[in-house]
């Protein structure tokens, strides 16, 4: 319970008991939460993460179930001019009963729902109870009202009995090409009872106008709900000793809005991260009647100005964001939740997910449409730490139902999470949605009978056209709205001359990595290719006789189905097969994990050096996907327990500041520098031609102008003379390092062969070990080339500095194990290498 002068408010946290409808059998419950938690926790449900439990699970999602509480309410409270019951969160279908009345009927997990109770209440003893209606059983029913299907193509379900569009919940809980099924229900935000006098600030909106040096212009207004007639005085206080604004005002019973305008000299602006600080100033909204404070309103603002780009160009038009003024390369990655039973993810989770953001230099997070829309402190997280946000609204691969009732109750939904969302600083973009344009015209055009067709895109067009960006122009002024991802200007198909683009040629399309620099996008807002997690987390959901890449607990973790491709292909085939593109399959399962990563992170660094090579045309490079809702085999970066793969630890680099990356075709090399800098600097370019042996061809450096905030070409030459018709030219590699002040500040390597047919020698890799205050200093050396060197320990939770790293022939690396355990350097420490491999 939280109490001050202005208002109370009270979480009702319990105790709560749940029961399946019907039996009577009441258990023990958390809330939030949901059902399959609950389940789990009572030792009612098995593990839906081990091996193919999730199966046995499914019954859960026909079943009804209740949840029930009482709580203690003083005359205090009971006196208050206004008494609700804020339910910020019922999944989904649930009718809430206080004192055995109904008080509600709710139909969507995305908005919260907000009762008067004061006369439903009683001083003393309440009761609260709440019956959840199977999602799967209601969403029958109205399946069952039309005579054509609406596809949802993504959902784990026959296909006369996909469910997910006719209900306002998170998609991805009826399964995706990535995620398990399980379709849940509960109450998973809080439930609060708040009271209050004469008045209160029910919302704020503030948004930056211009800034400048010297000033920086705010404005937006106060919404009040008044239960008293009269003068009130509003006050702003910017970060504790600031008066921003002050005025008083008449204010009749009702919702009232308040307008304000305010300047803040010598403003410190937010930045988004690479850039500067993302300052917060805390603002403390207060208003007052007649000397008594009755409402207060905190907010943590930063000041910024941010625009989207498309202008007229050469190509087409440009696509880019614009942070105070300055256009900035988006680096970042697609987000999804980080467990399938949303409740479940704590703060320290959240800290985790944001915190590999930044330690990846990203400086944009895109919460797709198939999800949800996240927690506060995700956004919080992302403000604080200057990571912006394209934010979709919750609609991805799936047409939607057109009736009346369903289209009011998307209108509310946008309303009720535009208004929760736009005082962040972080928040980009809206987006419509998630390839329902692209399904419209590819995947879905030849399904419907003419009338249907033509009523499916009248849906479309009033909700992707009409309703969403309505919402946001009315409720967040000045944002920009983007009617689906991807699309060209206009709202047209995509067409990679303007716009942004999901570019699936890699990995759905079976091209080479090489495409990632061919017919460059101007924005590239989904692309990946998958990976295994880790032996820690297969050992997580798997027993050892499951570990072969295409034993039935693989295929079954397995999401992605690609049988267009032949009957019975999935994901684990596409891994491989791109496998054998680029190295030699292993036999042994643990090294066919290792490789996969492998895979995983060529194909990452190369989208990324390409599209940031390709600056300033394309703008943006958000891949799919940062982290993990299970333990599995998908397109994260990041497994389902925080392990990072080969893959994040090639994207950390790829996003560097300034990066050095380079093109070889035949014996001629081109290398570009790409810098974030917004000043240009000058330096050396240091290229070493040698052998994988070690030995050194050549070595010269070249002064070298990079330009600001773009790419420059630094140098294009043929190796000439070193490389003889008679070399093994897969035997050479450069070393290319960008030097400022005698620092090496950005390096890459220069193969002249594919993986599989680089001739490694054996790779004697020696090493040393130093205790550290955090754990452990490992110097790694080698006399030939170790290729993708990975460190391992007995311990899943050892992080390792550096890792799936070239390890330069006679240079010593020194790397850092972050481990609260003991480690020997001779028992603990396991080192593997392509080389092994051969």
């Amino acid at each position: 319970m939280t109490k001050d002068k202005a208002e109370q408010a009270i979480e009702i946290n319990g105790p709560w008991e749940f029961s399946e409808a019907g039996t009577n059998e009441w258990l023990s419950a958390k809330v939030p939460g949901t059902v399959h938690a609950d389940l789990l926790a009572n030792g009612k449900m098995a593990d839906p993460h081990f091996r193919k439990n999730e199966n046995s699970v499914q019954w859960v999602e026909d079943k009804d179930w209740v949840y029930r509480t009482t709580f203690q309410v003083d005359a205090d409270i009971l006196n208050k001019d206004l008494v609700e019951l804020d339910f910020q969160g019922l999944d989904t279908y649930a009718d809430v009963y206080l004192n055995d009345s109904l008080l509600l009927s709710a139909d969507n997990m995305f908005v919260g729902y907000v009762v008067d109770v004061k006369a439903a209440l009683v001083e003393g003893k309440n009761s609260l109870r709440v019956y959840f209606h199977s999602p799967v059983e209601k969403g029958m029913e109205k399946l069952r009202q039309l005579d054509y299907l609406i596809p949802a193509v993504n959902e784990q379900a026959p296909e006369a009995e996909r469910t997910n569009v006719f209900t306002r919940k998170a998609p991805f809980h009826y399964g995706w090409d990535w995620g398990p099924r399980l379709v849940t229900s509960g109450i998973w935000r809080p439930v609060v009872l708040r009271a209050a006098d004469k008045a209160r600030i029910e919302d704020v909106f503030v948004e930056t106008v211009a800034i400048s040096e010297d000033k920086a212009e705010l404005r937006g207004f106060v919404e009040v709900i008044v239960l008293e007639e009269g003068i009130y005085e509003l006050t702003l206080m910017a970060d504790g000793d600031l008066e921003a604004f002050r005025t008083k005002v008449n204010l009749a019973p009702g919702l009232q809005l308040v307008p304000v305008s305010f300047d803040i000299h010598q403003p410190k602006l937010w930045w988004s991260n690479g850039l500067g600080d993302p300052y917060l100033y805390h603002f403390q909204f207060e208003l007052q009647k007649e000397g008594e404070v009755v409402g207060e309103h905190a907010l943590n603002f930063g000041v910024r100005t941010l625009r989207l780009v498309q202008t007229p160009d050469e190509e087409g038009r440009s696509f880019y964001f614009e942070v105070n003024g300055v256009p900035v390369f988006m680096k970042g990655a697609n987000v999804i939740p980080s467990n399938t039973l949303t409740p479940s993810v704590d703060k320290v989770t959240y800290e985790r997910l944001i915190g590999n953001a930044v330690d990846a230099h990203m400086n944009m997070l895109r919460v797709w449409g198939g999800a949800i829309y996240e927690e506060d402190y995700f956004y919080e997280l992302c403000d604080r730490n200057g990571i912006l946000v394209w934010q979709d609204f919750m609609f991805a691969c799936a047409l939607q139902p057109g009736d009346k009732a369903h289209l009011e109750n998307i209108r509310q939904e946008a309303e009720y999470n535009v208004k929760r969302l736009r005082n962040y600083a972080c928040m980009a973009l809206w987006c419509g949605n998630n390839e329902n344009l692209h399904g419209l015209h590819h995947w879905w055009n030849d399904m419907f009978e003419p009338e249907v067709e033509a009523y499916m895109w009248e849906t479309y067009n009033r909700i992707f056209l009409d309703i969403l960006p309505a919402a946001v122009e009315k409720h967040h002024p000045g944002m920009d709205y983007w009617s689906t991802s991807p699309s060209a200007y206009g709202d047209q198909l995509a067409d990679r001359l303007s716009g942004d683009e999901h570019d699936w040629t890699i990995w759905f399309g079976q091209k080479p990595f090489s495409a990632y620099g061919e017919d460059v996008p101007r924005f590239v807002s989904e692309y990946g290719l998958q990976a295994f997690p880790g032996m820690h987390t297969i050992k997580d959901f798997s027993t050892e006789e499951d570990w072969a890449w295409d034993s039935e607990v693989m295929r079954h973790r397995q999401r992605g189905q690609m049988g267009y491709v032949e009957p019975d292909f999935d994901g684990n085939d596409m891994i491989r097969r791109y496998m054998a593109r680029y190295y030699q399959v292993p036999e042994k399962f643990e090294d066919f994990v290792y490789v996969s990563q492998l895979l995983q992170a060529k194909a990452y660094k190369t989208a990324l050096e390409s599209h940031r090579r390709n600056m300033p045309h394309c703008m943006g490079s958000l891949y799919w996907q940062l982290n993990d809702s299970w333990p599995t085999i998908s397109w994260a970066t990041v497994d389902f327990y925080g392990r990072w793969k080969a893959a994040h630890y090639a994207v950390r680099k790829a996003n560097e500041e300034v990066i050095i990356s380079s093109v070889v075709t035949g014996n001629r090399i081109k290398v570009f520098a790409v810098s974030d800098r917004l000043e240009p600097f000058e330096g050396e370019l240091k290229g070493t031609l040698m052998g994988l042996n070690g030995t050194v061809l050549l070595s010269e450096k070249v002064p070298v102008s990079v330009a600001a905030n773009t790419s420059t070409e630094i140098f294009e030459d043929t190796f000439g003379a070193f490389i003889t018709p008679e070399m093994d030219i897969s035997s050479l590699m450069v070393v290319l390092e960008l030097i400022e002040k005698d620092s090496v500040i950005a390096d890459n390597i220069a193969y002249m062969a594919e993986p599989k047919d680089l001739p490694l020698a054996r790779a004697e890799v020696k090493t040393t070990m130093e205790a550290t205050d955090k754990g452990y200093a490992l110097t790694l050396t080698c006399p030939v080339l170790a290729k993708d060197v990975f460190v391992d320990t007995p311990h899943g939770d050892v992080f390792v500095s550096e890792n799936y790293f070239d390890l330069i022939p006679g240079r010593p690396k020194t790397i850092q194990l972050i481990s609260s355990h003991s480690l020997d350097r001779d028992k603990d420490i396991v080192i593997k290498t392509l080389n092994d491999l051969k």
